[in-house]
């Protein structure tokens, strides 16, 4: 055990495993994260019951490693995010398009289709969830399907359970809360999505970087916030373009607010700040 903690990753090892990750999910692990994926990877040394890093790059890359790498891609991506993040695109949402494509017969005709692209533990799909909500129940009554997609096993595990913690919550704002959060009875800490929100939501594993995205119907609305900062430019425009694809004529597509589209030769165009639409 203390081999494991006095274990470093080499130069080698880090190249390796950092080349694997970007071919298989287009992530790039600069040299500057290296002391990152050390410390991460101590975990898979300890489970893998290995004493060192040269032992876990042949295992994760080997023949037999099929059953690692789901493990390591788990390891090493970031999932971070909360509830109401960039507060200012549900805003958008509910005071322009929503107005905007209802109008036009979505959510009335047909359902609106919305995907949260890297969606983490859950939180920005319940968020959307309640948002449509809200705005069904204050405007005109409308149908929604929202797919939440990850390629992190772990994180969809736990949003799907759709169980929070009371400080996860707190972005909530609490009209919010009192409609669509269930308290448990046996530890206030804890609470869960009430299944109003929970039943408008499915989730799915994918990986960005495959090459076609096998989608239930074409997108209204794409949210895809904070992911592509992991990608490098020749991969970004790989993947708008995919979301491109799968979106409707003038559909939507929101980044986080260090994103953009500059210099991608992707059919898009500005119409607010980090929302884009498709253009035809």
């Amino acid at each position: 055990m203390n081999q494991i903690f006095s274990e470093q990753l080499s130069e080698y090892d880090f190249e390796k495993i950092a080349n694997f990750i970007y071919k298989q999910v287009g992530i790039k692990l600069p040299a500057i994260k290296k002391t990152m994926v050390e410390g991460r990877l101590r975990k898979r040394l300890r489970a893998t019951n290995l004493n060192t890093f040269r032992e876990y790059t042949k295992l994760v890359l080997g023949k037999n490693g099929h059953s690692e790498i789901i493990y390591l891609i788990d390891t090493i991506t970031t999932n971070k995010t909360i509830f109401f993040r960039e507060i200012k695109h549900f805003e958008y949402l509910t005071n322009s398009l929503l107005p905007n494509i209802v109008q036009k017969g979505s959510g009335i005709n047909r359902p609106i289709n919305i995907w949260s692209a890297g969606c983490s533990s859950g939180e920005e799909p319940y968020t959307l969830a309640m948002v449509l909500h809200e705005w069904s129940k204050l405007n005109q009554n409308i149908d929604f399907n929202i797919l939440a997609t990850d390629i992190s096993i772990t994180v969809l595990k736990k949003a799907k359970q759709a169980i929070y913690s009371e400080s996860d919550i707190a972005p909530v704002p609490q009209h919010l809360r009192k409609n669509y959060i269930l308290r448990s009875d046996d530890n206030a800490e804890v609470v869960k999505m009430s299944s109003l929100l929970r039943d408008r939501v499915t989730f799915k594993v994918l990986n960005l970087k495959d090459e076609h995205y096998e989608l239930p119907h074409t997108m209204d609305i794409i949210f895809c916030r904070n992911v592509m900062i992991y990608f490098d430019k020749t991969t970004q425009e790989n993947i708008i373009n995919k979301y491109a694809n799968n979106l409707v004529s003038k559909g939507h597509l929101f980044l986080g607010h260090s994103e953009s589209i500059n210099d991608l030769n992707v059919p898009m165009k500005v119409i607010d700040s980090n929302v884009y639409q498709k253009v035809n």
